[in-house]
């Protein structure tokens, strides 16, 4: 670890609310499991590790060169840990698991794509080949595959014999230093001396990697995902990042102060406009490299906020300025670090910050890398995101356990004084039970069927709207200019409107889940008061949190119509007629429209709506128990002996106690 690790506790003030929460929720849940019977408190232990085991996932994505694995390094308080000054061929998405638990002894872990990822990309030119393919250029899927040939030949030589074994399996080890990294992660130029012969032995067939470490500064556990460039020769890295981004709370996005607008490329633009606009934060990297950070920056800053608003990302996305390089001095302590320019352009900054009549301290330094206000908004967007979340279930849950166990309590009580009486329309309890749970789950299913088809309709509209415009544009085109000169259209509009089709699809979802959830919990609630009467007191059954609808990072995707490519001019080259040109861009446009919806239905809505059925059917299930457990009068017994090796008095009654932690948790939700 860096000398001054210290440093990295900077922001963990944001997530003291969040701590306080987890805190007092535990509390609640130890005095409900002092007086839960063994079933009960099986759940209450759940509802503890959930939140003991909660990780906040954070993915730093952005080009090649832009400072991405610098950053991380920091972080991770391990400068130089990801390898970062090499030229990248390939590089590996990698994620550091801090504060985990780790499997076993476990500090690293290294995947390899299987046979048949490796086959997709070999035989077909992994995504370009196949977006080459579909646009039918033929060209340039000769000069994919030769590219891939190269690859596979170079990657056979370096392994050998091991190279079939090894597919689709892992390599896991209980350490890591700088050159294992290299070894499985980044593979630098063959020409640079100062790159090991085993740099990068594995780089091409690896997949993943994953390494494990534990840093006393961050007061919970959080992966920081480093993702691949996006500007991947053969676009496999693509799906790879954005995998990792389908289940990231925060998205920093890096880009270098120099590049931040020349070359900022399309395909990231793309990816983190389907993101809500608190979980994106763009990191200014590299202002050590301007000539006056104090003048160039807000000239910067104010073109970036016009770049983002083109994208339809407004100002809520934080815009933070800052220097890996900075940051690393101040975390070694080695000032040494700073080239004659960074300290030049520091020195500017130190002066224009006011703390030019001081000597220069490293606090100050830290301070002006940008890392400060980067943790900070990191942590900020993870407590009022993810950790929110999962307070508010967690709470939810624990209300309804010490609902749950007053009517255990009281089910006993009436069943000792031999005064249980039901009041089911002459259903026995089994029956009533099965027959509310029977019906929500025919409800749910149908549904979430009407939810799937309403937006599968809206999006195939979208699909023939976007094909029928781009065929009347092409052939408008040639109308006007003949068959001279390309033409290309934009399919952003395309993603505008599936991007509405999604969200409309979440916010029906929202409505009418929570209708359906609200229902159910009412006629559960129902059930508890028919078997018990008016003897329940204060007594309420909450509906499931519905689940979150997560960005539709699908949409993202590069199709072939984004790609400028020589291959266009070949496309319309070996045409001739505007039969010919609208017939053969149609079957294109079509098929790229449908690859992104069906993405978009496999990926996300599938996804959601499986989330949806899973939590009726978690609440039900435990309500069943709970409910037949009464029924049975046999599991409906107050454990005393639990009580008294808790320590608790019987000053207050068990529902005393139940009545003050339910008002407990009533206060916390407000």
């Amino acid at each position: 670890m860096a000398r001054n690790i210290h440093l990295l506790a900077t922001g963990n003030e944001a997530l003291d609310p969040l701590n306080d929460a987890f805190g007092g929720l535990n509390a609640t849940i130890d005095q409900l499991t002092a007086i839960a019977d063994a079933r009960s408190s099986a759940r209450l232990a759940k509802l503890k590790s959930r939140m003991d085991e909660f990780t906040a996932n954070v993915t730093f994505v952005g080009q090649v060169k832009a400072g991405k694995s610098s950053l991380v390094n920091i972080m991770a308080g391990r400068p130089g840990l990801l390898p970062s000054d090499v030229n990248p061929w390939t590089s590996v998405a990698t994620t550091l698991h801090v504060n985990t638990r780790t499997p076993g002894d476990t500090k690293a872990k290294f995947t390899f794509f299987d046979h048949d990822e490796w086959q997709n990309l070999t035989a077909g030119g992994g995504r370009l080949g196949e977006l080459a393919h579909r646009a039918g250029a033929d060209d340039e899927m000769d000069d994919i595959r030769k590219q891939v040939e190269d690859m596979k030949a170079r990657s056979e030589e370096r392994l050998g014999k091991h190279f079939d074994l090894i597919m689709g399996q892992s390599h896991s080890y209980d350490y890591f230093d700088d050159d294992l990294v290299q070894r499985y992660v980044c593979m630098g130029d063959e020409d640079d001396p100062d790159i090991s012969a085993d740099s990068g032995r594995f780089a091409d067939v690896t997949k993943t990697a994953e390494l494990y470490l534990d840093i006393p500064q961050y007061p919970m556990a959080i992966n920081l995902s480093d993702t691949p460039g996006v500007n991947d020769t053969f676009m496999v890295r693509e799906q790879i990042t954005l995998r990792s981004l389908r289940g990231s709370e925060v998205c920093v996005v890096v880009m270098a102060a120099s590049q931040a607008l020349t070359t900022m490329d399309l395909a990231l633009m793309r990816m983190i406009s389907q993101f809500e606009n608190r979980q994106i934060i763009l990191f200014i990297n590299r202002i050590d490299e301007l000539h006056d950070p104090v003048r160039e920056v807000p000239e910067i800053r104010d073109r970036v906020n016009g770049m983002l608003k083109q994208s339809s990302i407004n100002a809520d996305a934080g815009v933070i300025f800052g220097s890996a390089l900075w940051a690393e001095a101040a975390l070694t302590g080695n000032s040494e670090l700073l080239t004659d320019h960074a300290a030049s352009s520091l020195n500017k900054l130190y002066s224009a910050a006011g703390f030019d009549g001081e000597s220069m301290s490293l606090d100050h330094i830290w301070a002006l890398s940008g890392l400060p206000d980067l943790l900070l908004s990191i942590n900020e967007r993870i407590a009022e995101g993810a950790g929110a979340r999962l307070c508010n279930k967690v709470r939810n849950r624990a209300r309804n356990m010490a609902s749950q166990i007053r009517a255990t309590s009281v089910a006993k009580t009436l069943t000792d004084t031999g005064t249980m009486v039901y009041d089911l329309d002459g259903k026995t309890p089994e029956d009533a039970i099965r027959t509310v749970a029977n019906d929500y789950e025919h409800r749910v299913a149908e549904l979430t069927n009407t939810l799937r088809d309403k937006v599968m309709q809206r999006l195939a509209r979208t699909e023939e709207n976007f094909i029928k415009r781009a065929t009347e544009s092409l052939l408008e085109h040639l109308e006007q200019n003949g068959e001279d000169g390309t033409w290309q259209y934009d399919p952003a509009g395309f993603r505008a409107l599936q991007k509405s089709a999604y969200f409309n699809f979440a916010r029906a979802m929202r409505k009418d889940v929570g209708a359906l959830y609200t229902s159910a919990a009412h006629d559960i609630e129902t059930v508890y008061r028919n078997m018990l009467g008016q003897h329940l007191g204060e007594f309420s059954i909450e509906p499931p949190i519905v689940p979150n609808v997560p960005p539709p990072l699908a949409i993202g995707r590069t199709i072939a119509l984004d790609l400028q490519s020589t291959w266009w001019r070949r496309w319309w080259q070996r045409r001739r007629g505007v039969a010919s040109y609208a017939a053969d861009y149609t079957r294109l446009v079509a098929s790229e429209a449908s690859s992104i919806t069906k993405d978009i239905e496999e990926n996300q809505i599938a996804a959601v709506l499986e989330n949806v059925r899973a939590a009726l059917a978690e609440f039900m299930v435990e309500q069943q128990e709970t409910l037949l457990g009464i029924s049975q009068s046999a599991q409906a017994q107050m454990d005393e002996e639990a009580l008294k090796a808790a320590g608790l008095k019987t000053a207050k009654s068990p529902d005393e106690l139940l009545g003050d932690i339910l008002k407990d948790l009533g206060t916390e939700a407000a």
